[in-house]
């Protein structure tokens, strides 16, 4: 556990890679208070940072809508097996039908 001078030290003298550290774990993890405190202190006054949160939060929602989207086709593929079987199998079967 870091002491308070730690945290304090953080708070106040954070740079923009340990701010990025913190930006990716905010999606991992709930950061810690001292943490929290850092990091949006240094979002106030760096553009960069401020362009990285906002990408990596994009990016995020992106992978979701991707997610959402391949369980719907694997949703609506899988609802019918016809639908799994190309037509040279289709046909072999209808051939085997006495």
């Amino acid at each position: 556990m870091a002491s308070f001078v730690e945290k304090l030290n953080l708070i106040l003298t954070i740079q923009c890679q340990r701010a990025s550290e913190l930006i990716s774990e905010s999606f991992e993890r709930k950061l810690l208070l001292h943490e929290r405190l850092a990091l949006r202190g240094h979002i106030v006054v760096c553009w960069s940072c401020r362009q990285f949160e906002k990408h990596l939060r994009l990016i995020r929602l992106a992978f979701r809508k991707l997610d959402q989207q391949e369980k719907q086709e694997l949703a609506a593929t899988m609802g019918d097996p016809a639908n799994q079987m190309d037509e040279s199998f289709k046909q072999r079967l209808k051939q085997l039908r006495p």
